[in-house]
């Protein structure tokens, strides 16, 4: 049998981050498609409705959250020494992550 391969330290930071952005953005793609309509006349394009729900969304908080999921991808791979062997693991642990630094923030603010 093969051995397994580590992923870089560099995919597994991209990987991680990617999860953490899947877990940032989900939420917010369930609620906009709850609420589109199959109106297709007047369609804006898709720049208009970017910079409309950047407007919307208040996109220069979601940079500092990107930000964040970069630097806390960083954490997780070098200051935790986590290894990965598949592109899945890592992106799976980024999820995780965010969830669990999301319930902690939250609970500190009770």
């Amino acid at each position: 049998m093969k051995d397994a391969i580590v992923l870089s330290p560099v995919a597994s930071i991209i990987w991680v981050f990617i999860g953490i952005v899947i877990s940032l953005v989900l939420p917010i793609a369930v609620k906009v498609l709850q609420k589109a309509t199959p109106d297709v006349i007047g369609r804006p394009s898709f720049r208009q409705r970017v910079v409309a729900a950047w407007v919307k969304y208040g996109g220069n908080k979601y940079l500092k959250i990107l930000l964040a999921a970069i630097f806390v991808a960083i954490v997780v791979v070098f200051l935790l020494g986590l290894k990965f062997f598949l592109a899945r693991d890592a992106a799976l642990a980024g999820f995780s992550w965010e969830s669990l630094v999301n319930k902690l923030w939250n609970s500190s603010r009770r």
